[in-house]
């Protein structure tokens, strides 16, 4: 994509910024699960729907962030993050955001293109 014009250090600021934003995606997941074991431990359901929403987890959210964080381009998922508020403009090297710009424009088009639908 876009990101064959940053420099070395640049694509590596890129992918550690990715790499945050893969944590802190995932962190909310698991706070969501987390939710869930307290349910469980104030008794308003049992274990095997607990286990069951372990498995949709795993199965699920979980798998779909490894997936595009680690199989993904990091331009791309950098770009997506930004847009989704994930990784705050702000956090970014200026010179990479706008390298990204093009990136973060398209996505906002293909999550419009969803809403239409």
């Amino acid at each position: 994509m876009t990101a064959r014009t940053l420099t070395k250090a640049q694509l590596k600021e890129v992918r550690k910024l990715a790499g945050m934003a893969y944590e802190r995606e995932l962190a909310k997941a698991v706070g969501d699960l987390q939710e869930q074991f307290e349910s469980w431990r104030r008794g308003e359901m049992d274990v095997f729907a607990l286990n069951e929403r372990i498995h949709q987890f795993h199965d699920g959210v979980s798998r779909n962030l490894y997936k595009q964080y680690v199989f993904g381009e990091a331009d791309w998922n950098l770009a997506t993050a930004i847009r989704n508020e994930v990784v705050k403009e702000s956090e970014v090297n200026r010179l990479i955001l706008e390298n990204l710009g093009s990136l973060i424009d398209l996505g906002k088009q293909f999550a419009d293109l969803g809403k239409k639908e």
